[in-house]
């Protein structure tokens, strides 16, 4: 199939969605939604056009959105995302989105209207021709729609394109852990439902970093994507009612192909929901200087991270995120880029290494695991109780006298922030 037949049979079933009475008040819905990473209490904020169990991950969860930036939505669809990533800009902020399904768009615009809704902006475009101008966005998101491009490269440099220096991106999306069998790969039906025009992990982050991207991080969040299949019966014809006690006919072609498509092989053995994030190089004095320094090998460093107990090597996993763990992970990742050696444990995993360090051993011996995390650059303390931003990171590095100032977050409750994955 030609890329335009292939864009225009994904532009008719997502509008055939849209036409649908899918909406954020069947439970069916609400419950690919929550089997993603959404919480009751995002769910309750939006309107029933938003929602229509489309979605294979929450990229708000890994976004770190602040007030007052301009967030970027590349396939909007009705506004799910969007919304929720409005109200956390506020006023003084703009969420802006992007789909090329005018059907999907009249879903978002009376949705914007029914929240009162005036940071939100809506086009209709594709996602790789954005109408915003270059270094514009503070953040961009997508939820499921990346592996719907046939260019996806071409994506990747528009986004790329649309980013301040420094920027970020925070994307769920789907990828490949292995090749599909020949009949799905060939499928109609699982292209659209975004699994045949997926990426294997390693194609997914050599695109980003051919399209100039840093500090790429692809973690695989474990969600079961039977879920599709699960809530087929609610999706895909007559649902006998919806949480609000009336009938919802859903009529959504979409959904009846992508249900079949994961009753005909074990889905979870070939692809996966990934979180993805990713940075525009910043081009700033500090990095510039960083770089220089990268060029001299009497500068290059040993930074050791002690982290509290985690359900894995980074915490970027489970279904909800503290936005500090994969920002802190990328920075982490910036520094190898510039040549330092980075070594992280992990107490639930590697206790061992705790014991084996005298300084950590004893910080844990007078104050216990709430002086954890503990940053040692060459085997001195640089940051303790809190993850520090890449600007502090960086000041560490170098022997900044402002090392120990810039905290990212003041540590929460739990071994993972709010994620609960531990």
């Amino acid at each position: 199939m030609s890329d335009e037949k292939t864009i225009e049979q994904v532009r008719s079933q997502y509008a055939d969605v849209a036409k649908s009475t899918l909406g954020n008040d069947s439970e069916a819905v609400r419950a690919v939604a929550s089997a993603f990473g959404y919480s009751e209490e995002e769910l309750n904020q939006l309107p029933q056009q938003a929602n229509m169990g489309l979605s294979c991950g929450n990229p708000l969860a890994l976004a770190g959105i602040k007030p007052g930036e301009i967030v970027l939505d590349l396939g909007c669809g009705g506004g799910m995302d969007l919304f929720l990533a409005a109200k956390q800009v506020g006023p003084s902020g703009k969420a802006i989105g992007v789909d090329m399904t005018s059907e999907m768009l009249t879903r978002a615009e009376a949705g914007r209207s029914q929240l009162g809704l005036e940071n939100v902006e809506l086009h209709q475009a594709s996602i790789d021709h954005v109408p915003l101008a270059d270094e514009t966005v503070d953040c961009v998101i997508s939820n499921c729609v990346i592996n719907l491009a046939p260019d996806k490269l071409a994506v990747f440099r528009e986004i790329r394109r649309v980013l301040k220096p420094g920027g970020r991106v925070a994307i769920s999306d789907i990828a490949l852990k292995q090749a599909l069998p020949v009949e799905v790969k060939a499928s109609v039906e699982a292209y659209v439902g975004c699994i045949s025009g997926a990426l294997l992990f390693s194609e997914y982050r050599e695109l980003l970093k051919q399209a100039g991207f840093s500090s790429i991080v692809l973690t695989d969040t474990g969600a079961d994507l039977n879920a599709y299949a699960q809530a087929s019966g609610g999706c895909c014809g007559t649902e006998p009612a919806s949480s609000s006690g009336t009938p919802v006919a859903a009529n959504s072609s979409l959904h009846d192909g992508l249900a079949q498509i994961m009753h005909t092989f074990d889905a979870n053995a070939y692809v996966a929901s990934v979180r993805v994030h990713a940075m525009s190089p910043p081009y700033d004095a500090l990095s510039q200087q960083s770089l220089t320094n990268t060029a001299k090998e009497k500068n290059m460093k040993t930074i050791q991270v002690y982290d509290k107990p985690m359900c894995c090597s980074t915490g970027v996993c489970g279904p909800e995120v503290d936005p500090v763990l994969p920002q802190f992970a990328a920075d982490l990742d910036w520094l190898k880029g510039q040549g330092h050696q980075v070594e992280r444990f992990n107490l639930a995993q590697q206790p061992q290494a705790f014991i084996d360090n005298a300084t950590i051993h004893q910080l844990l011996s007078s104050e216990g695991v709430d002086c954890l995390p503990v940053i040692l650059v060459n085997g001195e303390v640089v940051s303790r109780k809190s993850y520090p931003t890449r600007e502090a990171l960086a000041a560490s590095v170098d022997g900044s006298p402002v090392r120990h100032t810039l905290p990212l977050a003041e540590p929460q409750d739990g071994c993972c922030g709010s994620s609960g994955c531990c």
